[in-house]
């Protein structure tokens, strides 16, 4: 049996390669016996105990400590060879940046599971339904992801002993002209993450912004959807936002309504005083008016004599029905009692 395990084959006794095999083999079953302690065992330990940071370790750690178990036991299967130095050189160039590269698979997932455990109840809070888990989470994942596995693999080709300051050269020259090609891109993306944080308005509002007065019907992470009062929907990009002023319409807590009433220049005292009176009354009798409306004699003009009527209507209600209504009371009301309304009008005197 010894003389067996003597033979050589491709430079190596059969003894070796056994060998060589039984550690590979053993670390694939030393892997998936920790992935089973791991999954049936450590994770409901974990899970009794408050803190949650252990729960996230744990489960980033599951499946990188079972590839660098594979890699302990490849690396002991290849020690047990006779191979050639450049072989040998390679392989360990090889297993160093595999190495690193389990690290930085481990730090990815650990990050990750902290931007959904900590980061994503506050981006809720701020999002209306499953806007967060669908677009803004995923964004901020990837985006923390990229940065790391980029450090990773750079560090990885380092400490391999591959030169790797042309290639990062390369990238920081590839790198600002991305950036200058996307410019418009980046700065509507800074625009969207400003929206979710900031929030200057939610879906529902009705905004001014850019010269558009509408309801907010959707947001995105580079653009938001405007439903106009006209009926259209206009899709404005983020970038808005900074260097504009947006007017959040629904946050008003009521809204005001001016009036400028001109009666003609044969109106008497008493049914200037009567007019307001009215005004009042009509603000008054409205359900959907508060009760302090500002009544007064503004001025004489050029074809008429003044009556400024504010008011202000409850947030909530209907603006465009209730101005009708109280237009409608106006006009009812001063016909009724005689009231007339001033035209532009001119008179001219002739000296015979």
């Amino acid at each position: 049996m010894r003389d067996f395990f003597d033979q050589m084959f491709m430079k190596n006794t059969i003894g070796q390669w056994f060998w060589a095999v039984a550690f590979v083999v053993g670390a694939f079953v030393v892997s998936h016996i920790l992935l089973w302690i791991i999954r049936h065992i450590i994770k409901k330990i974990v899970k009794r105990t408050p803190p949650k940071i252990d729960d996230i370790i744990v489960e980033a750690i599951e499946r990188p400590v079972a590839a660098v178990v594979m890699l302990i036991g490849i690396k002991l299967a290849l020690q047990e060879l006779t191979l050639p130095v450049r072989a040998v050189s390679f392989m360990s160039r090889a297993y160093a940046m595999l190495l690193i590269l389990g690290l930085t698979w481990f730090l990815s997932r650990f990050v990750a599971l902290l931007i959904v455990e900590y980061v994503r109840p506050s981006v809720s809070d701020k999002l209306p339904g499953k806007r967060a888990d669908k677009q803004m989470i995923p964004a901020i994942k990837r985006s923390v992801q990229t940065i790391i596995w980029g450090f990773g693999i750079v560090i990885a080709l380092n400490n391999s002993g591959y030169d790797v300051k042309a290639l990062v050269a390369g990238l920081g020259i590839g790198g600002l002209a991305l950036a200058l090609a996307a410019k418009d891109t980046v700065t509507n993306i800074f625009g969207g993450i400003t929206i979710f944080f900031d929030k200057p308005f939610r879906i529902g509002d009705r905004v001014r912004v850019s010269g558009y007065d509408g309801y907010i019907v959707a947001i995105g992470l580079r653009s938001f959807r405007l439903s106009t009062l006209e009926g259209t929907e206009v899709v404005i990009p983020s970038a808005v936002i900074i260097d504009n002023v947006v007017e959040n319409v629904s946050r008003e807590p009521s809204r005001r309504v001016v009036l400028e009433l001109g009666l003609t220049y044969d109106t008497t005292p008493d049914q200037m005083k009567r007019a307001m009176e009215i005004l009042r009354e009509i603000a008054d009798q409205n359900p959907n008016v508060e009760n302090s409306p500002i009544v007064y004699f503004n001025t004489f003009a050029d074809s008429s004599i003044n009556i400024s009527f504010i008011y202000f209507i409850i947030k909530g209600k209907d603006i465009f029905e209730t101005q009708s209504e109280v237009n409608l009371a106006i006009l009812e009301r001063f016909n009724a009692e005689g009231l007339n309304f001033a035209f532009p009008t001119q008179t001219v005197h002739i000296n015979s």
